[in-house]
């Protein structure tokens, strides 16, 4: 990590050194204003790290990344090639690029329906809502964020049967809830709101993962929201019943991964309708499938790389399962992977903060 943002820091600052040098050098007071946005951000990344108002800080240093850092890269690459008009219409033109992803972008709610058919399904539960809510990064919002009163809001107006949360309600630290929790606690649904752990909401300390999974469990639960770690629920309506497990976060490589699907499905009767909550997809795929006979299974994770054009997706590159719905090869089981809400990096383009109802349909 260390390493990491030692290059970075060199190549920003080699970046200005070397525009300053052929542009700004000698040009007195403006000369020496050239280096103030790189100056803020030394200042704002200090801020941040040290906790001093660290989201206003982390917002604004993304910022001056996105509108000071890159357009420079941009004009360096292309000034040469394309001439000096061109490679600065390219830097300007990224520039509103970010600036729309930051905004517009970042904030622009969309609504998506999907529905799951199968002979599994009880008959009660025929026509079965249940909204998917992932990947809420509560850290990158300001305290008061109107944008998520009105992701609660949009929620209780869909007057879902069940509301499932598929993890990262944070960034790093469950203590990023606290602004939230009066809109939090508003959530409800008839049969409950349930919720499972992401990557995130472990931190980065490994030292520390039980306890902060103590503490995102403890405010979750404060909030209303059951926490299904490694277990799961009878939801019942009338003579049928359908079954929702969760496990905690289960990955590879680098991430946190403390998943157990065998102990979530222990002692669900065989040939039940179940429900699994699991926040990466690529989990789906590794053993659900293959070790499982769970017919509708939600992820998060992705966020679809919160950029999408065309609806394509650098997470493709990543992911087999990237957004939306996928079945398996007879066609009896689904995937649904929400793109997911907000994101450390307060930027979408095409990939909008996204609400997913799905339908249960008996065939």
């Amino acid at each position: 990590m260390y390493l990491l943002a030692s290059i970075v820091s060199i190549l920003v600052l080699w970046a200005d050194w070397y525009l300053w040098k052929k542009y700004f050098k000698g040009r007195g007071l403006l000369g020496w204003l050239w280096w103030l946005p790189t100056v803020l951000l030394v200042l704002f990344v200090i801020g941040a790290i040290s906790g001093i108002w660290h989201t206003f800080f982390m917002r604004a240093s993304y910022l001056l990344i996105f509108v000071s850092v890159f357009p420079k890269f941009i004009y360096i690459l292309f000034h040469k090639l394309v001439g000096r008009k061109i490679a600065l219409c390219l830097s300007a033109g990224a520039i509103l690029f970010f600036i729309y992803g930051m905004t517009i972008g970042f904030h622009r709610l969309s609504i998506k329906e999907e529905v799951f058919e199968s002979e599994d399904i009880p008959a009660a539960f025929d026509g079965y809502r249940i909204v998917q809510l992932s990947d809420l990064h509560l850290g990158t919002y300001s305290s008061g964020s109107k944008f998520i009163t009105r992701i609660i809001d949009s929620t209780l107006a869909l007057k879902p049967d069940l509301i499932v949360f598929t993890g990262d309600m944070v960034n790093t630290d469950a203590a990023e809830m606290l602004p939230f929790m009066d809109d939090l606690k508003r959530l409800a649904a008839p049969d409950g709101v349930f919720s499972i752990t992401g990557n995130h909401d472990y931190g980065f300390e490994k030292t520390a993962i039980d306890q902060a999974f103590g503490q995102i469990k403890e405010l979750e639960e404060s909030a209303g929201m059951q926490l299904l770690a490694n277990g799961h629920v009878a939801l019942a309506r009338g003579a049928d019943t359908l079954y929702l497990a969760g496990v905690e976060n289960t990955s590879k490589n680098f991430f946190i991964s403390r998943g157990d699907l065998s102990k979530a499905l222990e002692g669900i009767p065989e040939g039940s309708f179940k429900i699994l909550l699991t926040h990466d997809p690529k989990h789906w795929r590794a053993e659900v499938l293959p070790n499982s006979d769970v017919q509708l299974t939600l992820s998060g994770h992705t966020h679809a790389m919160q950029l999408k054009i065309f609806g394509l997706s650098p997470a493709a590159l990543m992911f087999k399962e990237w957004g939306g719905k996928y079945l398996s090869e007879d066609g009896k089981r689904m995937l649904n992977v929400s793109e997911g809400i907000g994101g450390i990096l307060p930027f979408r383009v095409g990939a909008d903060p996204q609400i997913v109802v799905i339908t249960l349909k008996k065939k």
